[in-house]
């Protein structure tokens, strides 16, 4: 199957990742002798699972891909709107596929056995998008220092991952909707219309765990989405902070 990158970020010239490394593309960031976007990218293509890359937000010669069968397209903005540029160009180069993965480009840490284990997890289970969560505890446990952020729950505090297993007909169905909570993230008043003021509340006050949570939010967006509370910390070491790419070069460099 194919997967695509998200590699579109751009560091701010005032951030302090920036003033650490002089590198503007997020998703080139050097580590471990390498740009950070190939760690995830040979952790991928390692895999028995995965045949090819579509790599959205870089061009040929940002880095070096010569060893594997790379589509690229140009950053087209929001996240969203980048995720569906790279499943239509899945679409285009590979119609009759139809699942995909989906992965950030800042998750180093990830490996090809991790990436096999994901897909063996996923792939026999009928979903519209398989989402991992992280457990705090989990976390925590494997990186102390990761100073990520959680959402509290019932059954726990969480964080996101990075990787996502895709049927792409989910990306036919309700796309408008989907964009909509995407962009209005941030506006409680948005969201809230999209979902329900009911969803809101019992969110914002720990009172549902991830099944109810996923459940619901399946329901307003007409998709059959799995929420999956994954065991391995890496899918979502991100990098967004300097002391997240600290802690992950200090990593990798210990290989």
């Amino acid at each position: 199957m194919k997967t695509i990158i998200l590699a579109g970020g751009k560091l701010k010239k005032l951030s302090a990742l920036y003033k650490e490394t002089g590198i503007e593309k997020k998703a080139l960031l050097p580590m471990g002798g390498k740009p950070m976007i190939r760690w995830v990218a040979d952790a991928l293509m390692g895999s028995k699972h995965v045949d090819g890359l579509a790599i959205v937000g870089l061009k040929p010669g940002d880095f070096n891909t010569a060893d594997y069968p790379v589509h690229y397209l140009e950053n087209k903005g929001a996240m969203l709107d980048n995720a569906l540029a790279g499943l239509q160009l899945i679409e285009k180069i590979a119609p009759n596929e139809e699942q995909c993965l989906l992965s950030s480009s800042d998750i180093p840490l990830i490996t090809t056995e991790m990436v096999d284990e994901f897909v063996e997890t996923c792939i026999d289970v009928d979903a519209d998008i398989h989402y991992p969560l992280i457990e705090r505890k989990i976390m925590e446990s494997r990186f102390p220092e990761s100073k990520r952020t959680f959402t509290r729950m019932r059954d726990g505090a969480f964080s996101g991952g990075d990787l996502f297993f895709i049927g792409r007909r989910s990306t036919k169905t309700n796309l408008e909707l989907i964009r909509g909570l995407t962009t209005r993230r941030k506006n409680f008043l948005s969201q809230a219309r999209l979902l329900g003021f009911v969803f809101i509340f019992r969110f914002l006050l720990g009172l549902m765990d991830i099944t109810e949570g996923a459940k619901r939010v399946n329901e307003a967006l007409g998709i059959n989405g799995r929420v999956i509370n994954y065991p391995r910390a890496e899918i979502g070491m991100d990098v967004d902070k300097l002391s997240q790419y600290l802690l992950v070069k200090s990593e990798l460099e210990k290989v």
